[in-house]
């Protein structure tokens, strides 16, 4: 009988394991990860936790004091700006690859502001660690139509980016073609703790999609709602998980041959095995294309994904050209779910938004008193 394995073990040698979380002390305890993802749920949430009381005053005053070299930003986005990016850099020495944050969500269809934001908050990350090596930030981005056509030009001016909020095939081929290291397709919509409906088929069809046309742009999922969909998803390019989830991973224990029977990626995994390839860097887990969703996956919790959807060549789009032609095909993608999915969460960060500043206005030592 095979010994059981440590399923966190397990995940990081078929998929790249990331952290989603700015507490540095997850990293320090189950790491090393290879990235460090973030949203402004996230920094906002860490930030409320009262460790962090110093840091808010600091970034505070640091804001007011080099507010005059930033005049297109008011006092309280610039200094949750900076704490977010002061959360997350003293992260990156426990990490084997980047720290990603994300741009102000309420400039989602806004491509100038977009792009002033990543290149402000590149700006600020080497304001604050001016030793950093800038190849290990990326910027989140969200997938609108404006947010990859900011992509598309940061890309020109060297700044990494992570197409965030995607919940559809359409979104994924934009966003390769506007150049991005990375897409974060979202398991399940963020509105609600349950999805009915959550996407992995477009998880399998954007690997297999860009797989097969060679596209550079790698997908690294999220938003799972238990430890048994990510499971579900070994194999995919890159998933990151908050901290309780890698807990329970970190917990558990199961022989390999079992947990991988669960794999919607099984086939690339045991084709690589075949082949020898099995030692090889998680970042290179899928070779050829993802069509390892077969007969026996399909039993009623693969929302969709069965083998024709998994296998045969796909049709070569481009949308980046295109604008009426991509709003169109958002639009009809999923019968206007995905739309829909990309606005609440959008919406969802913008609250958490606003919460931060709010924060960091209330930390505003020249306004107290």
């Amino acid at each position: 009988m095979e010994n059981p394995t440590n399923l966190l073990d397990y995940l990081k040698s078929k998929t790249q394991v990331d952290v989603d979380s700015l507490d540095i002390r997850v990293s320090v305890e189950l790491g090393p990860f290879v990235d460090c993802t973030s949203n402004q749920a996230d920094a906002y949430t860490e930030l409320l936790n009262p460790r962090h009381a110093d840091l808010l005053k600091k970034t505070a005053a640091l804001a007011n004091e080099i507010k005059a070299h930033y005049h297109s930003v008011n006092f309280e986005e610039l200094a949750m700006e900076l704490s977010m990016l002061s959360l997350a850099i003293p992260i990156s020495p426990k990490l084997t690859g980047a720290i990603l944050v994300m741009v102000n969500p309420l400039y989602s269809y806004s491509t100038p502001k977009i792009v002033e934001n990543a290149q402000r908050l590149c700006r600020l990350c080497q304001f604050l660690e001016p030793n950093f090596d800038m190849s290990r930030i990326i910027i989140k981005v969200p997938s609108t139509w404006e947010g990859m056509q900011a992509c598309r030009k940061l890309k020109s001016l060297g700044i990494k980016t992570l197409a965030t909020t995607l919940f559809s095939l359409e979104q994924a081929v934009l966003a390769a073609e506007a150049g991005c290291i990375y897409i974060s397709p979202f398991l399940n919509e963020l509105k609600a703790t349950f999805d009915p409906s959550p996407i992995f088929d477009i998880i399998v069809q954007a690997q297999r999609y860009y797989e097969q046309h060679s596209c550079s742009t790698r997908v690294k999922a999220c938003a799972a709602v238990n430890v048994e969909q990510i499971l579900k998803l070994a194999g995919v390019h890159a998933f990151t998980a908050p901290a309780d989830q890698l807990r329970e991973l970190s917990a558990m224990d199961e022989p390999a041959a079992k947990v991988a029977q669960r794999s919607l990626f099984r086939e690339e995994m045991a084709a690589e095995h075949t082949n020898g390839d099995t030692n090889g860097d998680a970042a290179a887990s899928t070779n050829g294309d993802a069509n390892g969703v077969t007969n026996g996956n399909t039993n009623g919790n693969t929302n969709g994904v069965t083998d024709g959807a998994s296998k045969g060549t796909m049709e070569k789009l481009s949308f980046i050209d295109d604008e009426s032609k991509f709003r169109l095909a958002f639009a009809r993608a999923d019968e206007g779910r995905a739309q829909l999915k990309t606005a609440q969460a959008l919406n969802l960060f913008g609250e958490y938004q606003v919460k931060a500043e709010a924060l960091m206005r209330d930390n505003d030592m020249t306004k107290i008193g």
